[in-house]
């Protein structure tokens, strides 16, 4: 209805962000993303499929048996590595983290990893970019190393009175310190994510992984992933997982 706005439900309101011209814009034919069974495939002009499958894993989905993932055809996987804690802000890693990604590379599923951010300053997000570096340093990393950004609905949370420019230079400071390590930088979130807590101008050159969990995908920004359930279902992991749809061939070593 609204095509020349993007319209995020926040804080009991509606919010129009009129789509800016100096953004770049992805070139999605909405029309190809297809529902296959429980998953979501994107396909060229001929119908031949055109993305690539993924997970994404933390202590969540507990012990998983790697061996029978790729059997669904998962070529990727998202391993967290940890998170900072909402209130005290103690740097935690993953339990599942090592089994997660040993496991993953054991059966040549490529890896990305990501990070559960709530750093309130540009220091503290060098310091969670700097602890997953040292995590993941030992392992081969093809897909991208992702700051997940996501509004902690709590008043009493530590980033609960961050700004838009504070969120966006802790961010920054994160894809930098991933980039200059060697890595791909990408920023996970949502519409709030992407729309109110950073500065789309700012960030534009970090690829991007979109949840929306709906279909069709509702941004009109570039992104590479999009996470478009959280209930999905893998032989080898008991319960729900994430499942995602990418659209970039991340494959060929960093």
């Amino acid at each position: 209805i609204f095509t020349e706005d993007v319209v995020v439900y926040d804080d009991r309101k509606y919010n129009f962000f009129p789509i800016s011209d100096s953004l770049k814009k992805h070139n999605y034919v909405y029309e190809n993303f297809i529902e296959r069974g429980n998953e979501i495939v994107y396909t060229d002009e001929s119908q031949k499929i055109a993305s690539f499958k993924g997970i994404d894993v933390s202590r969540h989905q507990g012990e998983i048996n790697w061996s029978m993932v790729p059997e669904d055809e998962i070529s990727y996987a998202f391993i967290r590595a940890g998170y900072r804690g909402n209130s005290e802000g103690k740097l935690i890693e993953d339990e599942y983290f090592k089994d997660n990604i040993e496991g993953a590379l054991e059966h040549n599923i490529d890896v990305g990893i990501y990070f559960y951010t709530q750093a309130l300053t540009e220091e503290e997000a060098v310091e969670e970019a700097e602890f997953v570096l040292e995590l993941i340093e030992d392992y081969e990393i093809t897909y991208p190393v992702v700051l997940d950004l996501e509004e902690v609905a709590d008043a009493s949370a530590r980033t609960s009175e961050m700004t838009k420019e504070e969120y966006t230079k802790a961010a920054i400071a994160v894809c930098e310190t991933i980039r200059k390590a060697g890595y791909t930088p990408m920023i996970y979130g949502n519409l709030k994510t992407f729309m109110i807590m950073l500065d789309m101008e700012q960030i534009e050159a970090y690829d991007k992984w979109f949840a929306y969990y709906d279909t069709t995908v509702y941004f009109p920004y570039d992104f590479t992933i999009w996470q478009y359930s959280s209930n999905g279902s893998v032989k080898g992991i008991g319960g729900n997982v994430d499942m995602n749809v990418c659209m970039k061939d991340y494959s060929h070593k960093n």
